[in-house]
């Protein structure tokens, strides 16, 4: 298949670009074409402005990545870098798509997240009522994501909403944030710990998108999450034992709250429990099905 993947430059796209190019003819596109080839100098890399002369034709699946990481302090100003890089993107790669004069015959594949389903304590599957919930952006950034594909898409070609859980992988992401406290003895339990964490390996994730890129059948959103809900206390407990460090200290509510304003408070303190009932159903298989299987692989 002749892929053209966005947003390839972060550690998602790195490692699903490696996964996808031994099978595939693989486009990367992104802001920075330069950057692009010193990341990717095998594959063929266009930019944003290139698009306009990028014939669609060339191409059965479009997978779009873009987006800011969430991990930062959420300021006013961070906030709308959250929801333009996101919106933004998309809305292009919709519009070029359309292009096509049989854009029926293009898949579509846009990342999303488990914060659609908001901060609750019920187990959430594709097929889960969205409830809004007001003052939460985590949530707010995904509804407003997905509705940009559904605004622009519906009815036109087969798209797939990606929602994916916390994406594991050594040295990228929540991992990278967590390895050098841990490694220094400072291990926490965030609050009361028992907040219910989605995730799923960064080789499940690479592996389950390629699923849904061989099986046309899988439209609307799928759940990537790994079979297994962990607490942020179990977190904390198998990835220090991993580290070969103690887990000892308790993190206040309060002081998460002031360290980190609202990002800490719907991510640290709060989840989701998601289930991959599409996935499951179609009987994709786990690699890593399990966090202690996940992280002692990642740390072994």
């Amino acid at each position: 298949m002749n892929i053209l993947i966005a947003g390839a430059s972060g550690f998602i796209g790195k490692s699903l670009v490696s996964a996808l190019a031994p099978s595939h003819k693989i486009t990367v596109l992104g802001r920075n074409r330069r950057r692009l080839k010193q990341i990717f100098p095998e594959q063929r890399a266009i930019d944003f402005p290139g698009l306009a002369t990028e014939p669609i034709e060339n191409y059965t699946v479009v997978i779009n990545l873009c987006g800011e990481s969430i991990d930062k302090r959420w300021t006013v100003q961070q906030k709308e870098k959250i929801i333009s890089s996101r919106v933004e993107p998309t809305e292009k790669l919709a519009n070029w798509v359309l292009r096509s004069p049989t854009p029926e015959r293009i898949r579509f594949l846009n990342a999303s997240a488990v914060g659609i389903y908001g901060l609750n304590t019920i187990q959430n599957a594709e097929d889960t009522l969205i409830k809004t919930q007001e003052h939460c952006f985590s949530q707010q950034v995904v509804c407003e994501w997905e509705l940009t594909v559904e605004k622009k898409l519906k009815n036109k070609i087969n798209y797939t909403l990606m929602r994916f859980g916390v994406v594991l992988k050594k040295q990228q992401g929540m991992l990278k944030k967590l390895e050098l406290p841990y490694k220094l003895g400072l291990a926490s339990i965030l609050g009361h710990g028992k907040q219910q964490i989605s995730w799923i390996h960064i080789e499940d994730l690479v592996r389950a998108i390629d699923f849904v890129v061989k099986n046309p059948t899988f439209s609307g959103p799928v759940n990537m999450v790994a079979p297994e809900v962990i607490t942020q206390k179990s977190l904390c407990q198998v990835l220090a034992q991993a580290l070969d460090r103690p887990c000892l200290f308790k993190t206040p509510t309060i002081v998460v709250k002031l360290i980190f304003g609202q990002m800490g408070s719907e991510l640290l303190l709060s989840g989701q429990e998601v289930i991959a009932k599409k996935l499951t159903k179609a009987n994709f298989s786990f690699l890593y099905p399990t966090f202690p299987a996940a992280i002692f692989h990642e740390y072994k």
